[in-house]
C-alpha cells in the first residue's frame, strides 16, 4: 500500500508539473503587485518621505540634551601656595598643595527651542506636501505597472492563440499533403501537384517555429515581471471572446480628480508656493531660546557634596539678516520662477490628458468595430475553406484554390486575434488615462 501511495503521489506531481498552474488575470496582477521591483522601490520612497517629514517636524520641537561625566585623575597636580609668613622677615612661607582631586563628576542639562523661525514653519508645511506628492507618485508607478502587467498577460494569451492557429494551419497542410500523396500513389494526381502540396506544408513549419519562439520570449517577460520562476509552467486562463464593452466618455474634471500624476503636480505647485514663502522667510529675524543647568564636583573619595559648583543659565538669541550680497533676492526670484514653471506644467498636463483621452477613445471605437468585422470575416473564411476542402477532395477545385482558402482563413484568424489584443490594450490605456487602472 505504501508503494502504491508513493507511485500515485509521483504521478500526481508529474501531472501538476505537466499541466502547470492556471493563472487568471487577477492572480497575475496580485503577483506583480507583490513582486514588482519597481513597486518595491516606490514603497521605499514613501517610507523615505515619511521619515523626511518627521525629521523636518522635529525642528519645531524642543531639543533637550543631557551629559554625565566622570574623570579619574591618576597624577596629583601640586602648586606652591602661601601658608604662613615669617614674623621676623615678613617673607611668605610656601607649601606644595594638591590643586586637583582624585575623582571629578559633572552633570549637565540643556534645552533649546525655536521661538520664531518662519523657515522652520514653512519647512514643516513643505514636508507634508512632499509626503502627499510621494504617495501620488507611488500611485502613478502602481497604475503604470498594473497596466503593463495586463498588456503582458493578454499578449501572452493571444500569442498562444496565434501559435494554435499556426499549428492548425500546419496540420491542415500536412494532412492535405498526405491526401495528395495517396492520390499520387493511385495515379490520380501528377508529381507536380504532390511536390506543390509538400512545399506548402514545409513552408508552414518555420512559421509555427517562429510563433513558438515569440511566445517563449513573451513568457520570459511575463514571469520576470511577476517574479515567477522561469522553470515554472503557467497556464493563462482567459477567453478570447471575453472583453469589456466600449467605455462611456468621462468629463475632464472627473478625470483630473482621479489622475495621480495630476494630483502629484498640484501638490508640487503647492510645494513651490511654500518655497516662495520659505525664501521670503530668510528676510525675517529668528528667535531661539535656551536653558542650561550644570553641576560639577570633585573629591579624593566618592563624596558628591564637597567642592560643588553649580551653573544655571537662560538666554535668548535674535538673528537678523542685514546684507547677503544679493543672495536673498536671487533666491526669491528663483522660487517664483519655479512656481510659474510648475503652473505651466499643470496647464500642459491638462491639455495632454484631454488629447490622450480623445485619441484612446477613437482607437477603442476603431478596434471594437474591427473585432466585429474580423469575427464575421473569420466565419466566412471558415465556410469558404470547408467548401474548398470538400470541392478539392471531390476534384471540383484545384490545389491552388484550397491553398488560397487556407491562407484567407489563417489571415482572418490572425486579424481577429490582433484586433482583440489592440482593443484590450486600448482599454487598459483608457483605464490608465482616467486614473482607474487598478480598479476593477
Amino acid at each position: 500500500m505504501k508503494k502504491t501511495a508513493a507511485i500515485c503521489l509521483l504521478l500526481f506531481s508529474a501531472a501538476v508539473y505537466s499541466f502547470g498552474t492556471e493563472i487568471t488575470i487577477d492572480d497575475y496582477i496580485r503577483l506583480v503587485e507583490k513582486n514588482s521591483k519597481q513597486l518595491l522601490q516606490a514603497a521605499r520612497d514613501i517610507e523615505i518621505a515619511d521619515a523626511t517629514e518627521k525629521t523636518v517636524r522635529s525642528q519645531a520641537y524642543p531639543m533637550i540634551g543631557a551629559e554625565l561625566g566622570y574623570t579619574r585623575n591618576l597624577n596629583d597636580i601640586k602648586q606652591p601656595m602661601p601658608v604662613a609668613a615669617d614674623t621676623s622677615s615678613g617673607m611668605l612661607i610656601y607649601q606644595d598643595i594638591d590643586i586637583n582631586t582624585d575623582n571629578e563628576f559633572s552633570f549637565g542639562l540643556s534645552l533649546s527651542q525655536q521661538i520664531f523661525n518662519m523657515k522652520v514653519f514653512n519647512a514643516i508645511k513643505a514636508s507634508r506636501e512632499f509626503k502627499l506628492m510621494s504617495g501620488y507618485i507611488y500611485d502613478i508607478q502602481n497604475q503604470t505597472v498594473i497596466t503593463l502587467a495586463k498588456k503582458v498577460y493578454y499578449q501572452n494569451f493571444l500569442l498562444e492563440k496565434l501559435l494554435d492557429v499556426k499549428k492548425e494551419v500546419e496540420e491542415n497542410s500536412r494532412e492535405n499533403y498526405l491526401n495528395v500523396k495517396k492520390k499520387f500513389e493511385n495515379g490520380l494526381v501528377s508529381q507536380f501537384e504532390l511536390l506543390r502540396t509538400e512545399v506548402d506544408w514545409k513552408m508552414k513549419i518555420p512559421e509555427t517555429t517562429q510563433a513558438r519562439k515569440n511566445l517563449d520570449l513573451a513568457k520570459i517577460n511575463l514571469k520576470n515581471l511577476a517574479g515567477i520562476p522561469l522553470d515554472d509552467e503557467v497556464i493563462l486562463k482567459s477567453d478570447i471572446n471575453d472583453y469589456p464593452p466600449m467605455p462611456q466618455p468621462v468629463p475632464l474634471p472627473d478625470i483630473l480628480k482621479e489622475r495621480p500624476d495630476y494630483k502629484s503636480l498640484v501638490r508640487e505647485l503647492s510645494l513651490r508656493e511654500i518655497n516662495i514663502k520659505a525664501a521670503m522667510s530668510d528676510h525675517y529675524p529668528t528667535v531661539a531660546g535656551n536653558i542650561l543647568y550644570g553641576v560639577s564636583t570633585g573629591s579624593d573619595d566618592f563624596s558628591l557634596d564637597s567642592d560643588k559648583t553649580t551653573v544655571a543659565q537662560f538666554g535668548i538669541k535674535v538673528s537678523l539678516p542685514v546684507y547677503s550680497g544679493g543672495a536673498l533676492s536671487a533666491q526669491d526670484k528663483k522660487a517664483k520662477s519655479e512656481f510659474e514653471q510648475t503652473e505651466i506644467k499643470v496647464k500642459q498636463l491638462k491639455e495632454n490628458i484631454l488629447s490622450d483621452i480623445n485619441s484612446i477613445y477613437l482607437t477603442l471605437k476603431e478596434t471594437n468595430e474591427r473585432i466585429e468585422s474580423a469575427a464575421a470575416t473569420m466565419e466566412t473564411a471558415m465556410q469558404a475553406y470547408e467548401i474548398a476542402q470538400t470541392s478539392y477532395n471531390s476534384g471540383m477545385a484545384t490545389q491552388l484554390d484550397l491553398k488560397d482558402a487556407s491562407l484567407s482563413l489563417e489571415l482572418a484568424k490572425i486579424s481577429h486575434i490582433s484586433a482583440v489584443y489592440e482593443y484590450l490594450a486600448a482599454t487598459f490605456d483608457w483605464d490608465l488615462a482616467i486614473g482607474k487602472a487598478v480598479m476593477d
